[in-house]
């Protein structure tokens, strides 16, 4: 039950790792290239044609490339997002850098089902949030092959669904744009082991090629917290003047061991414990993507995207048995005297159980583009319909926790099949846009799209299967101006509207009669509402000297008959339920100064986030007396109040840079407690991070490399909520003894290096 899967094969990328020595000859000074300037467009739809620049969105758009990702030293993607990002924050439930949670505007993105997501992810075009939940599987983005990151803001309705606090865009490198050779390589604290490479080439007649991959093994820091991943991408493509098209494959495969959340006790005592083993979690995944561009006339351009995608995800993990832990809390009771005779026909030995899943996603679809420019207008038309399929399974099976709290299976107990779900659903978009310049200052832009969206479910436990079907549409519009009131200072607005759709996940557990142990239990339910976002944003960038950009921005989103999910029980058990209007607002604050060796960002962001309706918010410790109610003006939990960013990089000599960024985050609601009725919860500390690096570039194309993360080894929590305890201090509770309510954390990460060696040769 609990062997360790083989690892991502990753021997293929050791042989492409000698790729330096072929080429070291005709290398040349890296940071040049990166210093070169660069003109940062926005996509205002996932295809391109319907494109402007930063400097003309009517919002807060972000935009990175990948030179700017390199030398943050971040180690990952989502990493990358919470340091240089401001508004993003996360939160480190499962203690796997590849299963982070992001929120964006108090709006989450994460790879755990159950979440309610609220940030759409594009790459090249193509959206890979997973059908079954909308969930993010960072550990399936072709990192090295990124040649920039965008952050969208608001309920862009072009960008579909589930946009509603923003979209996150990524586009992958080409021979055309990135030929050369790239390799990095960099070993860690915690026995982290990381490989990258990328090679881009152009050939005769328009041809150009590339490909990347990454090959990543940790222990983890947390305790018994193995990681392993690798991905490859291939990209092909042909430019002949007016048309130009690329077909890419991005396969990966890893197996991260996540061990959740610490109970308070056992965090005093020993910050990088696990509470219960094993939580693994093994995906593997292809995307097959195909894009065309070509110019009819001078004015008149048709985008294509096609794609396949497919992607499977096996999990397993050792929960406490809540029939035991009924027991347990039963056992208090006096004159109960089956709970001490381990004979007596009441007597519950098994304290666990082994929970295992299977999922299998799969998805294909199309988006075709029309823009044309025509005088003041820009001018766009598309359609995009898709239909994919989600197959889920969950097997339990009864098992005993031993010394070290690792669940083992119980001889003789067969692995029970509890539940079966066939989802399928298709979605068709139609959507248009146009963008009027009204003179050389100003620019309006109007867009609206119309969703129609159908979800079948098949449920059964595992058989008979119960079907049950649901469909929503929505219409949603968005304007936007920008206004360039000097040639330093351009000024924003724009009011858009975005839904989400619930997902075959919400639908199939949203009966408060019969919750489902997330994901296991689930059945055919009752309807859920869509939620409909409405956003309003106002801001301004300004330029007040050569090398200096300031930008701010004001937002209020609105989130109409939002979802939650209502815990109860010890175990994962729950419903999914609409909770009515919940708001977020706020303000966002950036600079950047480029002065001769300093290149110095800042941000700050304010966000109040907060219910707007009454009710309650169900959880594994809810009673009559105290049910955790909310109220308008209720603060929502996990989401900080105050993020301060500091980024600095000083190029001390020639080649030597010495940098750092600093990241402060204010204080938080404690999951359950968002009623502020449970004292013992608590809030989630503020805390203060600091991460250093240098640089030194060694030779034409060679960069040798130093950083550490969270220098001063602060002790942190990046999110808290409350459960009953059954292992306080690490010990399990005896029949008879209370098992009392417990604060259970997120651990963050202590100080950790990594040293490494960069190639780059272009």
């Amino acid at each position: 039950m609990n062997k360790t899967p083989s690892r991502p094969d990753g021997q293929w990328l050791v042989v492409l790792s000698t790729l330096p020595a072929a080429v070291a000859a005709q290398a040349v000074d890296i940071d040049k290239v990166h210093s070169l300037p660069q003109v940062e467009v926005v996509h205002q739809a996932p295809l391109p044609g319907l494109d402007v620049s930063v400097e003309q969105y009517p919002g807060n758009a972000q935009m990175r490339s990948d030179a700017q990702i390199e030398r943050a030293g971040a180690a990952n993607l989502a990493d990358f997002l919470k340091r240089s990002m401001p508004g993003v924050v996360s939160a480190d439930v499962q203690g796997s850098p590849y299963q982070i949670d992001l929120s964006y505007r108090g709006h989450r993105l994460s790879p755990l089902l159950g979440s309610p997501q609220g940030l759409s992810v594009y790459l090249d075009g193509v959206r890979i949030n997973q059908p079954l939940g909308d969930v993010m599987d960072w550990d399936l983005v072709p990192e090295m092959a990124l040649a920039d990151v965008a952050l969208i803001p608001g309920t862009n309705p072009l960008y579909g669904l589930n946009t509603l606090g923003g979209a996150l865009v990524l586009g992958t490198k080409s021979g055309l744009t990135h030929p050369g050779t790239e390799v990095d390589m960099s070993v860690g604290s915690h026995a982290r082991k990381r490989v990258e490479f990328g090679h881009g080439a152009r050939w005769g007649e328009g041809w150009h090629g590339y490909v990347a991959g990454t090959w990543f093994d940790e222990n983890g820091w947390r305790e018994r917290s193995p990681g392993h991943l690798g991905n490859l991408f291939l990209k092909l493509g042909r430019n002949l003047g007016d048309t130009s098209w690329a077909l890419s494959y991005t396969y990966g495969r890893s197996n991260l061991t996540g061990n959740g959340l610490l109970n308070q006790s056992l965090y005093d005592m020993q910050r990088n414990a696990g509470y219960t083993f094993h939580d693994q979690t093994r995906n593997r995944g292809g995307l097959l993507n195909f894009q065309l561009t070509h110019s009819i006339t001078q004015n008149d351009q048709l985008s294509l995207v096609a794609w396949h995608r497919s992607s499977r995800r096996n999990g397993s993990n050792g929960d406490v048995s809540q029939t035991w832990a009924d027991w347990i809390e039963d056992c208090e009771k006096p004159g109960k005297t089956h709970c001490t005779n381990p004979a007596a026909p009441g007597y519950i030995s098994h304290n666990a159980v082994l929970n295992q899943s299977q999922a299998r996603y799969s998805e294909v679809g199309t988006t075709l583009q029309w823009t044309r420019q025509a005088g003041a207008h820009q001018l766009a038309l598309g359609v995009e319909l898709a239909r994919s399929t989600a197959d889920y399974d969950q097997y339990q099976q009864e098992a005993m926790f031993d010394g070290n709290r690792i669940a083992q299976p119980v001889s003789g107990v067969d692995l029970e099949h509890e539940v079966s779900l066939r989802g399928r659903s298709t979605r068709l978009g139609l959507f248009v846009a146009d963008t009027i310049d009204l003179g050389d200052s100003t620019r309006l832009s109007l867009s609206a799209r119309w969703n129609r969206s159908r979800v079948r479910n098949d449920l059964g436990h595992p058989t008979p299967y119960e079907r049950e079907s649901f469909s929503y549409g929505k219409l949603n519009p968005a304007i936007g101006i920008t206004h360039a009131f000097t040639p330093t200072t351009m000024g924003f607005a724009s009011l858009s509207q975005g839904t989400r759709m619930p997902t075959a996940l919400e639908l199939g557990c949203a009966d408060p009669a019969r919750p489902c142990a997330l994901p296991t239990g689930l059945q055919a339910d009752p309807y859920l509402k869509q939620v409909v976002t409405r956003t309003l944003e106002l801001g301004a960038r300004l330029r007040p000297a050569e090398g200096v950009q300031v930008t701010g921005a004001l937002f209020r989103s609105v989130n109409n008959d939002d979802i939650a999910f209502m815990r109860s029980g010890i175990a994962q058990a729950g419903f999914f339920n609409n909770i009515g209007k919940t708001r977020r607002q706020g303000l966002e604050l950036s600079g950047r100064v480029q002065r001769g060796r300093w290149d110095v960002h800042a941000s700050y962001t304010y966000l109040d986030a907060t219910c707007q309706s009454s009710g309650v918010l169900f959880g594994p410790l809810s009673t009559a007396k105290n049910p955790n109610a909310f109220q308008p003006g209720t603060r929502m939990a996990a989401l900080p109040r105050h993020v301060f960013k500091l980024s600095a990089d000083w190029r001390v000599a020639h080649g030597v840079v010495v940098g750092g960024d600093w990241l402060a985050v204010g204080s938080m609601v404690a999951a359950g407690n968002e009623s502020g009725t449970r004292p013992k919860l608590g809030n989630v500390p503020g805390y203060g991070l600091f991460n250093a690096r240098v640089s030194w570039q060694v030779s034409a194309g060679w960069k040798a490399y130093l950083r550490i993360n969270n220098l001063l080894d602060k002790r942190y929590i990046t999110y808290a909520t409350g459960n009953e305890d059954a292992f306080p201090g690490g010990v399990v509770v005896k029949p008879g003894e209370d098992m009392g309510s417990a604060r259970f954390v997120a651990p963050g990460m202590g100080r950790s290096v990594v040293v490494g060696m960069r190639y780059e040769w272009r």
